[in-house]
């Protein structure tokens, strides 16, 4: 039944992109709002399914590296949901719908062992570790989402033949904001699933660091956003170099999922 359900959420997650992506593109009203019907339903699907898994098999769906993937992947798309709905931020359906779909689609192509999650006091540390991070990377997914429309209206600004897109984009001083304010709530959502993290391993192996891929690439990519955050809050650094480290943080945080397939 779950799996059906993340099947069918899959194919409207990916109906949804590229209406949302075309509309965008050509300008088409109509095909928004049909592009946004399909992410909201798959939105709903994707849900339904992580609910089942919930209730057949006792546990959170965040033990393997699909499952991460695809609750990951509703989180980004629930946060352009709600920044399309509620703030009309509509430029962002060029990147995060596709992201979206690019992770939820990758669930499905890579290996499904993972870790066991036990029912003993450990378990609780593990359900609000995985929370909390992963809803800190799909915050930062914003950050990143900002970051890549922030350099191609740079670029295209500077270029001798606009691209006709850029008049779909926010001003780069809007982009630049509205990133930075992700970066505000993803950074410290991530702190947090860190430290827990750390409690969760200290639980499980009697130590706080393990020096695996999965605990390695967060703490990396913590370290390009707190340099990032620093940078802008004392070093009023802002624009190209700011949008590159959120890309960079973001793509090692990504990373971590190599820990999770074995």
């Amino acid at each position: 039944m779950a799996h059906a359900l993340f099947v069918a959420g899959l194919t409207l997650l990916v109906i949804g992109a590229v209406l949302a992506v075309t509309a965008e593109l050509r300008r088409l009203e109509p095909l928004a709002r049909s592009g946004a019907g399909a992410l909201a339903a798959a939105w709903a699907l994707q849900l339904a399914g992580l609910a089942t898994v919930t209730v057949t098999d006792r546990t959170i769906p965040m033990r393997t590296g699909p499952e991460y993937l695809v609750v990951l992947g509703w989180f980004v798309l629930s946060l352009h949901l709600l920044l399309w709905f509620r703030s009309g931020i509509r430029a962002l359906a060029l990147v995060l719908p596709p992201i979206a779909a690019l992770m939820v689609g990758a669930a499905h192509l890579i290996p499904t062992s993972g870790i066991q999650v036990g029912n003993g006091p450990d378990r609780g540390w593990f359900i609000f570790h995985t929370a909390v991070a992963t809803a800190g990377m799909a915050a930062l997914a914003v950050a990143f989402a900002m970051s890549i429309l922030f350099l191609v209206k740079e670029r295209g600004l500077k270029g001798k033949r606009p691209l006709r897109v850029l008049d779909r984009l926010p001003a780069l001083e809007t982009l630049d904001r509205i990133g930075f304010i992700a970066l505000m709530w993803g950074f410290p959502l991530l702190t947090l699933g860190i430290v827990t993290g750390m409690v969760y391993n200290a639980e499980l192996h009697d130590r706080i660091w393990t020096a695996g891929m999965k605990q390695t690439f967060p703490v990396l990519a913590w370290g390009v956003f707190a340099v990032l955050l620093w940078a802008r809050l004392s070093r009023g650094v802002r624009g190209r170099r700011s949008a590159f480290l959120s890309i960079a943080g973001f793509a090692l945080g990504l990373l971590t999922l190599l820990g999770m397939v074995r």
